[in-house]
């Protein structure tokens, strides 16, 4: 996966009560737990819907702001926070160190638990969103060039234009793979920054962008991400997944795994998209975008 970088909105470490949800009695009533995010629009947005979960059914929830997965990690096994939401990828790379990593969802998540048998951490259910490679076009060129896979856009690429950053055009996971295994071959390729992607397609210049699978922009610009057909250019799945201190979950209420599940598997990618660009793009707040989610849930009024 092309390395990224993401929006660091706030600095340093602060600590916050989550408010304004609905709190209900219960056997997780007066249960304390501390849920940390890494100070991105993201994690933002994912940690607050977990907490508000939580918080509804009773729980007693803290978040703080954390800078990495490095500082995270390093606090869930002083205890100084209990649970905080990361990626499959960064935990195995980050984390465990490793090199390659497994190619399925359910290969990463054993791969993890057995690594972190000695940190005495572990991981529930991989959220649904994936972070990973992706080919996002305008509905235009979708419907004109019947675009749904990668392989089609192969075919159609000698009449589209292509906005990605400089590193992508060389990475042999990046455009060098798409056009040796998909026959891509685009009429032009747009190079910019990687933060600037959007732009040529916004501005009408392209057609196609080089896009991560939860990017904003993808909802906001209302583009169709096109089904990697062959499995190859998205790489390793990239899941959002929620990690836990061993030590908390062996003396939490029996609720508390279930509200986090069932949470994960409200976090589609889709979902992650329309959260992040009102977040990012529209301003709002991010405990009011992870409330609206839950209320359409049932989890809160």
């Amino acid at each position: 996966m092309t390395s990224r970088k993401r929006m660091i909105m706030v600095g340093g470490t602060v600590s916050l009560l989550v408010s304004g949800t609905m709190a209900s009695g219960g056997a997780a009533a007066g249960t304390t737990i501390t849920i940390a995010d890494k100070g991105f629009t993201e994690s933002f947005a994912v940690t607050q819907a977990y907490a508000q979960a939580l918080q509804a059914r009773g729980f007693k929830v803290t978040i703080k702001s954390l800078a990495s997965t490095a500082v995270a990690d390093a606090a869930i096994r002083k205890g100084s926070i209990q649970m905080y939401p990361d990626y499959t990828v960064s935990l195995l790379t980050s984390v465990l160190g490793f090199k390659s990593v497994p190619r399925t969802i359910a290969g990463q998540v054993d791969a993890i638990k057995t690594g972190y048998k000695t940190r005495k951490v572990t991981v529930l259910n991989a959220a649904a969103f994936n972070n990973d490679n992706q080919v996002a076009c305008t509905k235009a060129a979708v419907d004109k060039n019947k675009l749904t896979t990668l392989s089609s856009l192969g075919a159609a690429s000698a009449n589209l234009v292509y906005s990605a950053n400089p590193e992508h055009t060389v990475r042999p996971d990046g455009l060098p793979l798409l056009k040796s295994d998909y026959g891509v071959n685009f009429k032009e390729v747009i190079q910019v920054d990687i933060g600037l992607r959007y732009k040529p397609v916004e501005d009408g210049q392209a057609q196609c962008v080089y896009a991560f699978g939860t990017d904003p922009k993808i909802s906001k610009d209302g583009l169709i991400v096109l089904t990697d057909d062959k499995g190859k250019f998205g790489g390793a799945p990239y899941q959002g997944i929620p990690v836990v201190s061993s030590v908390y979950l062996k003396t939490a209420p029996k609720s508390f795994t279930t509200i986090v599940n069932r949470v994960s598997a409200l976090l589609t990618s889709q979902t992650i998209r329309d959260m992040n660009s009102r977040i990012e793009l529209d301003k709002e707040d991010p405990k009011d975008v992870a409330r609206d989610l839950l209320k359409s849930a049932g989890f809160v009024k």
